[in-house]
């Protein structure tokens, strides 16, 4: 090891009632809250978590409620012209991974000139810091509260469209486990499938580090011992706590490191089919992994020794097991995929040529079209 890069400015408050400390953590950042917006979904303000965040705030607090699952470019330039008006000293996000993607490009484009679209897929595009961003997950998967990146679904370029940049990281992260119990079970299985993939795509990274690992390796251990009780029980503190550290420290892992095949082959699925996106991961997983073959074993090996398996046909046992549990389908056809939709899959892959760079095993197209085949 000649050389590694680790930047995680964000300061994070994890644990139970942690959301109570909003206000005390606003002064400790001497945050300006004179005027607060709130972005989150209709959700967030029935179950109570909106209200929570305005009885701590002293100044005046607008909120914006209109975030939609997946969002769209559009969505987020509708919430940026509301929210301009409002003109806001700080921004909250209370969500999963949808209002605080949005929430982040809604910070970074009130101090930033220029449209969306020139910036999606461009590192660093951002010249001015944003609003200052609170973050506040009610699920636990995205760990988007801690990383530099943010997703909307581009539907008139049929893609899933990421922007990048130091300025989305928020100024706070609090990741409080109680608010995440509300969730269903499907929730559950897609946010903590999304958590599970963001750690294995990073552990195979060629960008991984040592600190990357610990995180990444960390996080699957988490997930194989909560998500089947979060899954079971929501109701499951102590599986709800575990989850979301896993979700969390995945965020970290892939802020490092980054996703990989699997990420790229489920923003095709979702955007194409509308597929929640941790489920989407789940479906590509395992084909991706074995795909990976012998480019992947030693940090697979390294990881079962330290899951306590055997190898990689006990780790490929035990994924397959956890994801039938939680109902992950292994099939694309379960979501209606046709035989002529495989050249568009294997287009739409290719043209991430950006994202190659770093796969433990980079795909040619007619890889990609066997893989999708293998799997209708």
């Amino acid at each position: 090891m000649t050389f590694l890069k680790h930047h995680m400015p964000t300061k994070v408050i994890f644990g139970r009632k942690s959301i109570k400390k909003l206000y005390e953590e606003v002064e400790s950042l001497n945050l300006d809250a004179r005027r607060t917006a709130v972005i989150c979904t209709g959700s967030a303000v029935s179950l109570g978590y909106v209200e929570e965040v305005k009885n701590q705030l002293k100044g005046k607090v607008a909120v914006f409620s209109s975030v939609i699952p997946d969002p769209t470019v559009e969505n987020a330039l509708s919430l940026i012209e509301e929210v301009k008006e409002f003109d806001p000293t700080l921004l909250v996000a209370i969500g999963g991974g949808s209002p605080i993607d949005v929430a982040k490009v809604i910070s970074v484009m009130l101090k930033n000139e220029g449209d969306i679209t020139e910036f999606i897929g461009v590192p660093e595009a951002f010249k001015n810091p944003g609003v200052p961003l609170i973050a506040i997950p009610t699920t636990a998967g995205s760990g988007s509260e801690v990383t530099p990146y943010a997703v909307l679904t581009d539907f008139e370029k049929v893609r899933k469209a990421p922007l990048i940049s130091r300025h989305l990281f928020p100024v706070l992260a609090i990741d409080d486990p109680e608010l995440t119990v509300t969730m269903s079970p499907i929730l559950t299985a897609s946010t903590g499938v999304d958590a599970l993939t963001h750690a294995i795509e990073s552990l195979l990274s060629k960008r991984a580090t040592p600190i990357s690992k610990l995180y990444s390796m960390k996080a699957i251990k988490l997930v194989f011992r909560f998500l089947p009780r979060a899954y079971g029980n929501p109701k499951d503190l102590q599986a709800r706590e575990g989850m979301m550290l896993a979700s969390l420290l995945g965020g970290m892992a892939i802020t490092d490191a980054g996703a990989g095949l699997v990420h790229t082959l489920a923003h095709i699925l979702g955007v194409l089919y509308k597929v929640p996106h941790g489920i989407a991961n789940g479906v590509f997983l395992l084909p991706v992994l074995k795909f990976y073959g012998l480019s992947a074993s030693s940090a697979l090996e390294e990881l079962s020794e330290y899951l306590g398996l055997s190898g990689w046909k006990e780790f490929s046992e035990e994924l397959f097991d956890l994801l039938s549990f939680v109902g992950i389908p292994s099939k694309l056809s379960q979501f209606g995929v046709k035989e002529y939709d495989i050249a568009q899959f294997v287009s739409l892959t290719m043209e991430k040529k950006f994202l190659m760079g770093h796969l433990p095993r980079i795909p040619s197209e007619r890889e990609i079209r066997v893989l999708i085949e293998e799997m209708l």
